[in-house]
């Protein structure tokens, strides 16, 4: 029987310039699409009929902007080591633009490695460790966190086993909810990006 739950979410969808995506990292803190506030939104609904103690999120704005629907009159923290990875000369590109103009980090299958100058799955995967071993020690039961692809696909690599590389097969669409749990003192992904 688990001992703890804790919801790992994804922010919902952006509002990108132009509708283009582009790498976002720490320094375009853009806000939600109206699609995007209509997931969150979806998402509040379907944790207002569950025992969340709190929610804690990213102090980026499409982050809080999600939380704040999740939580509805629980409490809100943000939380500064779940800010999504920091892209470097990535930051505020266009993927197609990355892709052109630095083929070389581009690796067949699982995607690419640090940017130059950006954070390494290493520096991001501590983060988020950090961020869940402060959660676990402030929830009796049931919590919610809401973060960013990066940030959350390396957590979710870690507990599953899986290799930092393999991050970009880890399915976490916007707005997708995967559900951690604790028995006997282990944190173990007991479902992986569901969308509610």
């Amino acid at each position: 029987m688990a001992e703890k739950q804790i919801y790992l979410i994804r922010h919902a969808l952006p509002d990108y310039p132009g509708g283009a995506k582009m790498c976002l990292g720490q320094k375009n803190d853009l806000p939600l699409s109206e699609k995007g506030l209509e997931q969150a939104r979806r998402l509040g609904e379907f944790f207002s009929a569950l025992p969340l103690e709190a929610v804690y999120t990213s102090p980026l704005l499409r982050a809080r902007q999600t939380a704040d629907l999740v939580a509805g009159s629980r409490p809100l923290h943000v939380l500064d080591p779940l800010i999504e990875l920091y892209g470097g000369a990535w930051d505020g590109l266009p993927i197609e633009q990355i892709r052109a103009q630095y083929p070389q980090y581009f690796v067949r299958g699982t995607g690419f490695s640090c940017p130059p100058g950006g954070e390494s799955d290493a520096q991001g995967l501590a983060r988020a460790h950090a961020a869940l071993a402060y959660v676990d020690a402030h929830t009796e039961s049931c919590a919610a966190i809401v973060a960013h692809s990066g940030i959350n696909r390396l957590l979710l690599c870690d507990l599953l086993g899986r290799p930092l590389s393999e991050k970009r097969q880890i399915p976490h669409d916007y707005a997708a909810v995967s559900l951690l749990e604790r028995t006997s003192g282990v944190w173990q992904v007991r479902e992986l990006s569901v969308h509610r």
